[in-house]
């Protein structure tokens, strides 16, 4: 089965067609028997091209998600969302490699955050970058926006994680 391709300005997103659990990217995942009643969950998940401007294309892709998702209610998290997969991209490009694989989950009042790519070298906040270095301060502002950020390995490399608590009155 050939992949759906959205047109998106002049680069092409290709969405992956089937993640590991066999979801498709937007589906709507069928409710779960939950002990404590029923939850709903949107997942989403793009290959992105290998070059800058991907960055900005993934801030774009997070904001249509939560704003379809959750609408007006999800408060601050679409842009704090934006920042941070904006970092975690930019991580891709400048020190990881292939291209980035952008996945979105909002389920249980939160949202999760995967940026994966091939490079399987293991990453770390650094403690403290000096004042005049231009970078190395990007796992820190994940770290500090984040209710929990990480580090896993995948068939292809390594992905890097964050969670963020979204407003109870946003349907998930």
């Amino acid at each position: 089965m050939p992949r759906p391709r959205e047109s998106m300005g002049t680069v092409m997103l290709v969405p992956m067609a089937r993640r590991p659990d066999d979801a498709y990217p937007w589906e709507r995942l069928p409710a779960d028997d939950a002990a404590d009643g029923v939850t709903h969950a949107h997942r989403a998940s793009w290959v992105l091209p290998a070059v800058p401007s991907s960055t900005s294309r993934a801030r774009r892709l997070v904001r249509a998600a939560l704003r379809d998702w959750a609408g007006s209610a999800a408060g601050e998290v679409p842009e704090v969302a934006e920042l941070l997969v904006s970092e975690l991209v930019a991580n891709v490009l400048r020190h990881g490699r292939g291209e980035p694989v952008l996945t979105l989950l909002l389920r249980d009042g939160v949202l999760r955050c995967e940026v994966e790519d091939e490079a399987r070298v293991p990453l770390r906040a650094r403690d403290r970058s000096p004042d005049d270095d231009e970078g190395g301060r990007g796992l820190l502002i994940v770290e500090s926006l984040s209710r929990s950020w990480g580090v896993h390995p995948t068939s292809r490399g390594k992905a890097v994680w964050f969670e963020l608590a979204v407003p109870e009155e946003c349907p998930a």
